[in-house]
Formats: structure tokens, sequence, C-alpha cells
């Protein structure tokens, strides 16, 4: 479909640059991409529902640096 609109240019170019396109057509494809991607993530996490937690933050600082750290894997 070929449409004719207005855009801001700095805002077109800087999500262009973030998004890694390399043409204004990719570029708007990609941001439509990332709008879809994001409200069905949304809709995801709402299906999931609310769930109450009984940790504190100092029990939660506790589980992280319980858990092993991964190494790196050298080549």
């Amino acid at each position: 479909m070929k449409t004719t609109l207005e855009v801001d240019e700095q805002l077109l170019n800087e999500a262009k640059q973030i998004l890694g396109a390399s043409t204004i057509r990719e570029t708007v494809e990609k941001s439509l991409q990332a709008v879809v991607r994001q409200r069905a993530l949304h809709e995801l996490a709402d299906s999931f529902g609310a769930y109450e937690f009984d940790l504190t933050v100092e029990d939660l600082k506790k589980q992280r640096h319980a858990r092993p750290r991964k190494r790196s894997v050298s080549r």
C-alpha cells in the first residue's frame, strides 16, 4: 500500500538508528512490528493475572546472590 504522510524527520532518523533499518520503509515496518509485538506481550502478561509474593527486597537479594554465576565460554 502506498501512503503519503508527514513525519518528524528527527524522530524517524532516531527510530531508524535504533532499529538498525536502512530505509524509511524498513523503519516504518519494524516500528509497526514492535508495536504489535508489544501489545501481544502485554496481552500475554495480562492473561497470567496477578500473583502475590511474600518476599521482601532483602529476600530477593539473597536469592540473587545464592544463584551460581554463569561462566563465559572461551573460544
